[in-house]
């Protein structure tokens, strides 16, 4: 192809390139005379005759070079025959046979002769029009263009012959003749199939003897001849266009420069325009006449320009190189010459023109039919119009067609008449043609998406693209501004676009993505903004059209592109969000990225929101019904879903139905749920009637669309399965049927579809879904193959957790329903697959899965699953009949994996068996002594090899098997009363035993410990134990410790220096190297001292550790001035001491209440609290019974009474007394002679020098003590003889030195302030040097150390926990709504601020705790205060381990002023654990409550069938998973309270435990009291000690008053021989009498 192909303004001929031109160069005044004298010079030359032609050829050709304009005129004119002449002889000198030189110089020449012919005809116009020298020029005209001359020399003549019928004006039949023989289109034949006639011979000197050959060519003319010659013709009129411009546009550039235009210039103006058009009007009908018919006959037959009979020229198509001549230079003349455009659109057209024009509809609907018959030729086969616009059609459609290598011309060809027929229409006076004129635009463009695109896919893609930017996208912004006929055209034509482009009949299978997304987006844009609601056939076709390019998965993404828009507006306008909640949603964003949302087991990641596509959401306006019409339409391209062929694309096409739907599911429970009542708004969406029918469809097709199915499966089973009003029994019964025939279809390509239904459903059977329980052995049977058969098959490890969460959500139906029996639907192939379903066979079924997953499952979360559903179970057994040998599989299930080396999995069963506990008066003996004997089992096995370094069992695992003993012991006092027990209470105290490190290598084989086994297998013989032999037990093993520390003092004391290392390193190793087992084994063992038979305390749970201090009840200063006081600089303070280092002994000495003396009051602070004795000496116990009213109440009774003490504290009487009691004589004490007896043997070193044993009689243990006795008697002896022999008469027979002789009674002794606590400390043995310099140590009395004693006082002794309860009604979503829920207010049906509590909670909290006032409460108080601002009572339960209290907001007052109630939310808000409990019929959203505290959720939802269904949610950074409730259970009545409240202490616990450097409640106290023993400790002597004690002062400045938290100011309770205090008292054991 020329180069002029392509670029028509800028292309210019050889021979024109080399025209000579009159210099126009602005040259010196001096150049130019230079010039012209050079000029005259060769013009003298040329006028000279007597010279021959080619030197006078010469000269004038060097004068046209240097002359301008008008001198050449002139010269022409004055010598136009000497012109003629000389070009004419010179050019017969070079023709063929006569020059005789080179033959590239002769070409040149004649090439020139040529230019100087233009000349003649350009400057002696007017003579050539009358016919001068006429027939010369067009016999040199025949010999430049024959066929057989160089291409240069035909060029040049046909330049010349333009030139010359222009200036003819109207030549006659021969000169057109020649004109339209000139281009032999033969070498284009070569490229078309069928044979090629022309009408035409082209010009040929082959049957003249070569008469017309001037210079002969040695090649073929080629297709690239031919088109350049075909192109001067446009060239030429270009020209003459473009000049005649140009000149309009100088004198407008002129004028446009004076303020008043020349009205002479206008009409010269108008004049040029007019030649403008003549010119192209001239050349275009020459054109027409002579070249279209062979270019275009087929136009031409329509228009009459060829006979219908006619079968020459080019039928199908015009030469492409032609064709890109032809469509380049008329869109240019178009574009910018207006005349020309009505030269083409003005044509006359006779009427019979409307024969052949179609209707709009007609010529419409035939397109798109020809193009569902997948035949691309036939598209436009029938050009519209007549005349001109015909033609131009007609070159526009071949424009369309030609090859993409052309695309730059086809792009320009389609900006073009997108200009003439698609912009500014309303100019056009078309009338009813117009819209046909458009189709067929529109639809010859999609010829540009079939043409062959080999090696030119970016040209097809840049074209297409095109298309699609400049054309669609302008009639889509333009739409509402379209007719109403180019609306319905252009989307027609636009969803044909798509299809031709994409369909499979398309012969370029490839198309680029990019092309691809394009057409489709912008089809479905259009589509969508047409909002052509009304018109249902058009939209019927749209449907069928997409139907055909489903095959592409890049249309299937565009749809769900566009439908998920339209989608999203939808959802705005129907199910719009409050402010509040727009607000709420975006902190919940937030929180999820940071992971601060709490999860269920059932959580689905929410897919990421799609971002709104800014043309559909603002650039169209949008109402509701508009936008539901157009959303259905969309959805309906879908309709056939199960119909479409390729999995993969049913795949794809199901993904997107179920991505809607998961939308509108999420939006439900967004929306306030007030709209979904309010009729005003619009009405929400069926989705079950929507989608169900294409879900429906879907599940039923075969294999090959498994993946389908499992989408729609699961789909099904998210609608079905949710906490919402429940469906029809007809939609539900169909739902039913589809499940149970996928559960048990087999699967395919390594997919079950029972897996996505497990996956979706785990809700199915705790929903109280009418009917649902029809597929219970459907779910057992497949959960049981996915559980406890292996297969060739991974099962997914979800699927396998939401099994287990299916099978715990059961766990509580057989006994529920105990007469119900299930029909057997699994039917495969019609067989059923087993019998019908009993509740026996359920409870056996659930423990075995449960049993074999906890075994065989890989996962701990699984495992710990499995743990608490098991433990559940076995508290649902014992609420009926309980069925042993499925306990006992239960509880071994258990307990062998409480030594599981994973550690979250043997946590989870201690914890289980630590809450199969809270139903210990159901339980039978032998499941506890099974529970309590395995756990000290594994102790005893696994403690050994953690000792030894050979077990990979934990060391907190073994740890918290003393803590889950901890929490059965505390549960009942049975466990040490019942002789059943007598095992496990053996093996506990020897687990306690080997914990502490207190093994037999100590001792020998006759070694105290041996004896405490001996003793517990004693006891195990036994039918009761006394607890004070526990005590007893205890208290000689820290005997032991002491003798043990005594011996080690000895050899420190010997300066073994080197034993002395090695045992301490010893006792190092055994006390420090298993740190969590030995705190653990500490907690148990002072939990059974100090609160068997001893909780809850006579003053209540709540009391474990007294609350007096040091200050209360003291001796005031007014009644110390009547005692005799030490010196003024001392301070009569507490004494502190420290005991073996474990305990903070304190002593003050306190008032009687009757004023008769003082108290001695004993503080004893160690790990587990703080206990406060108050101590009086008695010497006369007969006396003060005899004073006592208690003789008088018991006189003449039997019975046990119950007195009150002064602080109205209750006791039994158990002992009677007489009024005479006798004394009963000692007794002798066989265990401690046994016990001095043993140590007499294992230690003689304790032994007296002559060796007796330590239990013999004193006199022969020590004969030196009876001589030291025997001495000091005899000397008192010789003192009294002495004082006799003393004449005493003599003596005091003296005057009295008084006034009087009377005898005066001496007054008594005045008691100092240290007397009761000298006498107490000294009877305990706490003064004596030996206990002091080992176990007792005094602490320095500062005010740092009562900041450090009141830090510990604040420390609690057992786990406090604060639990909120949060109460929902029906219709409650928004936080304020809820917090407003209080128990005084009156039933509003709609809930909101009026809602008060059902009876049904109020029973749930009751069952939480026991109610307290808070004003009298003396326990944990969890934030809430005694001045009735957050209540009057509250929920409150303890053991003695755990103290909890219950935030329940319904039982704090509401506050009518605040909406946020903010003293409500302040304590709910920063719980970490709430139990809510949701009467809503949609699920509570686990974010309501705003906080970042909350970590774990309990919510409850009463059920229609008198279950409970259970939702745990937690933040799963934070929270490990916890018991025993597990989400998705459905609980009943009898059991919910307690598993609810376990569940969220647990919960709470997990939270604290998991908290970096927390330590349990003793473990914390211990160390405390460590750090004030190293503080603290005083280095006085014992000579200090002594006197501080006897002084009663502490030696030391005066500090401030000792307090710790809350302190009673109650009196002690009357004197006794031994008075616990009781304001409040803590008792901790029965001490010795003094």
């Amino acid at each position: 192809m020329s180069s002029s192909a392509n670029n028509s303004q800028s292309s210019q001929s050889p021979v024109a390139m080399s025209l000579p031109v009159p210099s126009s160069s602005s040259s010196s005044s001096s150049e130019k005379t230079k010039e012209k004298e050079k000029a005259k010079k060769k013009l003298a030359v040329f006028l000279d005759i007597n010279l021959d032609s080619f030197k006078r050829f010469k000269g004038l050709s060097s004068f046209i070079a240097n002359s301008d304009e008008n001198e050449i005129d002139k010269v022409f004119k004055e010598n136009s025959y000497q012109v003629y002449q000389t070009m004419l002889s010179t050019f017969s000198s070079y023709e063929l046979g006569t020059y005789k030189g080179k033959h590239s110089y002769a070409e040149k020449e004649v090439l020139k002769l040529m230019e100087l012919l233009k000349r003649i005809l350009i400057h002696l116009e007017g003579f050539v029009k009358k016919g001068w020298q006429v027939k010369s020029i067009v016999n040199v005209l025949e010999k430049m263009l024959g066929i057989e001359n160089v291409q240069t020399l035909r060029m040049s003549g046909f330049s010349v012959l333009l030139i010359f019928l222009e200036v003819m004006e109207k030549p006659d039949k021969y000169k057109l003749e020649l004109f339209s023989s000139v281009i032999d289109f033969t070498p284009f034949t070569a490229d078309y199939t069928n044979k090629i006639i022309f009408s035409r011979k082209v010009f040929s000197a082959a049957s003249e003897m070569k008469r017309f050959i001037v210079m002969q060519s040695t090649e073929q003319p080629t297709k690239d001849d031919s088109t350049k010659l075909f192109e001067q013709i446009f060239i030429h009129t270009d020209k003459k266009l473009n000049s005649n411009n140009n000149n309009v546009n100088v004198n407008n550039n002129n004028n446009n420069n004076n303020v008043n235009v020349n009205n002479n210039n206008q009409q010269q103006q108008q004049q040029q325009q007019n030649g403008n058009i003549n010119s192209f009007n001239f050349w275009f009908e020459l054109i027409k006449t002579y070249y279209l018919p062979v270019l275009y006959p087929s136009i031409c037959k329509q228009n009459g320009l060829l006979t219908p009979e006619d079968t020459t020229g080019f039928i199908s198509n015009c030469p492409y190189e032609l064709q890109v001549v032809v469509i380049n230079y008329l869109c240019n003349w178009i574009t910018n010459y207006k005349q020309i455009k009505e030269y083409f659109f003005n044509s006359p057209s006779d009427s019979s023109s409307s024969s052949s024009l179609t209707s709009l509809s007609t010529f419409s609907t035939f397109t798109l039919n020809q193009n569902n018959q997948n035949n691309p030729t036939a598209l436009t086969n029938i050009v519209p119009g007549k005349g001109n616009i015909s033609i131009l059609l007609e070159i526009f459609k071949q424009s369309c067609r030609l090859p993409l290598k052309y695309y730059e011309v086809i792009k320009k060809s389609i900006q073009t008449f997108k200009y003439l027929f698609l912009d500014n229409t309303k100019d056009l006076e078309f009338g009813e043609d117009l819209p046909i004129y458009q189709t067929f635009i529109l639809n010859e463009m999609l010829h540009v998406f079939e043409a062959e695109s080999q090696n030119f896919e970016k040209e097809r893609e840049a074209i297409g693209t095109y298309i699609i930017d400049c054309v669609y996208k302008y009639l889509i912004e333009h739409y509402h501004s379209l007719t109403t006929e180019l609306k319905e055209i252009s989307l027609l034509a636009m969803l044909q676009g798509t299809v031709t482009l994409l369909r499979k009949s398309n012969p370029n299978k490839s198309v680029s993505i990019s092309l691809e997304q394009s057409i489709v987006s912008t089809t479905l844009y259009g589509w969508i903004k047409s909002k052509e609601i009304n018109n249902k056939k058009l939209w019927e076709q749209f449907h069928q059209q997409f139907e055909e390019i489903y095959h592409r998965p890049e249309v299937i993404k565009q749809i769900k592109s566009k439908l998920l828009q339209v989608t999203l507006v939808l959802k705005e306008l129907i199910y719009p969000l409050s402010q509040r909640l727009i607000t709420k949603k975006i902190k919940d964003i937030r929180n999820t990225a940071k992971g601060g949302e709490p999860k269920s087991l059932d959580h689905q990641e929410v897919p990421s929101e799609v971002s709104q596509d800014p043309t559909i959401h603002q650039n169209i306006q949008w109402d509701v019904e508009t936008c539901k019409a157009i959303w259905h339409c969309l959805l309906d391209l879908f309709r056939n879903l199960s119909k479409i062929k390729e999995p993969t694309i049913h795949e794809m096409a199901t993904q997107i139905i179920v991505d809607i739907v998961d939308l509108f599911i999420r939006t439900e429970q967004e929306v306030e749920f007030s709209d979904y009542l309010d009729e005003n708004k619009p009405k929400h969406l069926s989705l079950i009637n929507i989608f169900g029918s294409r879900l429906f469809d879907t599940c039923q097709l075969d294999s090959k669309y498994t993946k389908g199915k499992v989408l729609a499966l699961g789909c099904l089973c998210r609608l079905v399965c949710r906490h919402h009003p429940q469906y029809p029994i007809s939609v539900l019964s169909h739902f039913y049927s589809v499940i149970n025939a996928a559960m048990v279809s087999p699967s395919s390509n390594g997919i079950d579809l029972s897996w996505s239904i497990i996956l979706n459903s785990s809700n199915i059977f705790n929903l109280s879904i009418p009917g649902a329980n029809i597929l219970i052995p459907t779910y057992l049977y497949k959960i049981k193959v996915i559980l406890t058969l292996k297969g060739e098959i991974t099962i997914p490890l979800e699927v396998r957790k939401k099994c287990i969460v299916i099978i715990n959500s059961l766990i509580f139906y057989p006994n529920q329903f105990p007469n119900m029996d299930i029909y057997n639907q699994r039917e495969v192939k019609g067989k059923l697959l087993g019998n019908d379903l009993t509740m026996s066979e359920m409870k056996k079924d659930i423990v075995e899965i449960l049993s074999v997953t906890l075994k065989s499952d890989k996962s701990s979360e699984n495992k710990v699953i499995c743990v608490w559903g098991l433990s559940v179970f076995l508290m649902e057994e014992f609420n009926c009949n309980f069925n042993q040998d499925l306990v006992n599989e239960i509880v071994d299930e258990i307990t062998n994996h409480t030594t599981s080396i994973d550690t979250t999995v043997a946590r989870a069963a201690l914890d289980s068996l630590s809450s199969i506990g809270l139903i210990f008066k159901k339980l039978s003996k032998s499941t506890i002594q099974k529970i309590l004997v395995s756990l000290c089992t594994s102790i005893l096995r696994v403690l050994p090899e953690i000792e030894a370094g050979t077990s990979s069992v934990a060391e907190i695992t073994i740890a918290s098997h003393f803590h889950c003993l901890l929490d059965w012991i505390s549960l009942d006092n049975s466990i040490f009363d019942d002789s059943s027990y007598a095992e496990f209470r053996g093996l506990m105290f020897r687990c306690i035993e080997e914990g502490l490190g207190l093994k037999d290598e100590m001792w020998s084989s006759n070694s105290f410990s041996n004896i405490l086994k001996q003793e517990a297998a004693a006891a195990a013989l036994n039918t009761n134990v006394d607890t004070k032999d526990v005590k007893g037990a205890t208290k000689n093993l820290t005997i032991k410790k002491n003798v043990i520390s005594k011996i080690n003092d000895k050899f420190r004391d010997s300066g073994d220096k080197s034993s002395n290392i090695s045992n301490n390193q010893e006792e190092e190793d055994q006390t420090t190297k298993f740190v969590v087992i030995h705190d653990a084994c500490e907690t148990l063992l002072n939990h059974c001292l100090n609160f068997t038979h001893n909780f809850p305390s006579k003053q209540g749970a709540e009391f474990i550790s007294s609350m007096i201090d040091e200050e209360d009840d003291k001796i005031l200063e007014e009644d110390e001035q009547q005692i005799n006081t030490p010196p003024t600089n001392i301070s009569p303070l507490p004494l502190f001491c420290v005991l073996n280092e474990n305990a903070l002994i304190s002593v003050v000495e306190i008032p009687k209440p009757n004023g008769s003396g003082s108290y001695a009051r004993l503080f004893i602070r160690d790990a587990t609290g703080k206990y406060v004795w108050n101590f009086d000496c008695d010497y006369d116990l007969e006396n003060q019974i005899k004073q006592s009213p208690l003789p008088s109440l018991l006189e003449g009774t039997n019975s046990n009474l119950m007195v009150l003490d002064s602080n109205q504290n209750s006791y039994h009487l158990i002992n009677k007394y007489s009024n005479d009691p006798t004394i009963k004589p000692v007794e002798k004490d066989e265990k401690l002679n046994k016990l001095l007896e043993n140590l007499s043997v294992e230690h003689p070193e304790c032994l007296p020098t002559q060796g007796k044993f330590l239990n013999q009689p004193l006199n022969c243990l020590k004969p030196n003590l009876v001589d030291i006795f025997t001495k000091n008697q005899n000397e008192l002896n010789a003192f009294i003889q002495r004082e006799d022999s003393l004449n005493i008469q003599e003596k005091y027979a003296l005057p009295p030195i008084g006034t009087t002789w009377n005898a005066q009674i001496p007054d008594k002794a005045k008691p100092i302030v240290s007397q009761s606590c000298r006498l107490l400390l000294s009877y305990l043995g706490f003064l004596d040097v030996n206990i002091y310099t080992n176990t007792l140590r005094q602490l320095e009395s500062t005010n740092k150390l009562s900041r450090a004693l009141t830090q510990l006082d604040i420390t609690p002794g057992r786990e406090i926990l604060k639990i909120g309860v949060i109460y929902t009604c029906e219709g409650q979503d928004d936080q304020k709504e809820i917090l407003r829920n209080d128990q005084t207010k009156q039933y509003n049906s709609q809930g909101g601020a009026n809602a008060y509590t059902s009876n049904l909670y109020r029973q749930f909290v009751d069952g939480l705790g026991w109610p307290v006032e808070l004003a009298q409460h003396q326990g944990y108080m969890g934030g809430l205060d005694r001045k009735k601002t957050t209540g009057v009572y509250a929920p409150y339960y303890a053991t003695p381990s755990v103290e909890a209290i219950f935030h329940d907001i319904t039982l704090m007052p509401t506050n009518p002023t605040d909406p946020q109630q903010i003293h409500k939310k302040r304590h709910v808000g920063n719980d970490i654990v709430n139990i809510i409990w949701s009467e809503h019929i949609r699920d509570y959203n686990s974010t309501t409550i705003t906080s970042q505290f909350n970590d774990a959720l309990v919510i409850v939802y009463p059920l229609p069938n008198g279950l409970f269904r259970i939702q745990i949610y937690r933040k799963e950074s934070k929270v490990p998973l916890f018991g025993p409730l597990i989400h998705g259970m459905a609980v009943n009545k009898e059991l919910l309270p307690l598993l609810v409240r376990q569940t969220a202490i647990n919960a709470y616990r997990y939270v604290r435990h998991n908290t970096p450097n927390y330590s349990k409640p003793y473990v914390l106290r211990k160390f405390r009291i460590k750090e004030i023993v190293d503080r603290y400790a005083s280095d006085r002597n014992y000579v200090d000690y002594i006197h501080s004690v006897a002084s009663g002062s502490s030696n030391f400045p005066i500090t401030a008053p000792i307090t710790s938290g809350p302190s009673s100011t109650s009196s002690p309770s009357s004197p006794s021989s031994l008075t616990p205090s009781t304001t409040p008292p803590s008792t901790t054991g029965i001490p010795s009498p003094i």
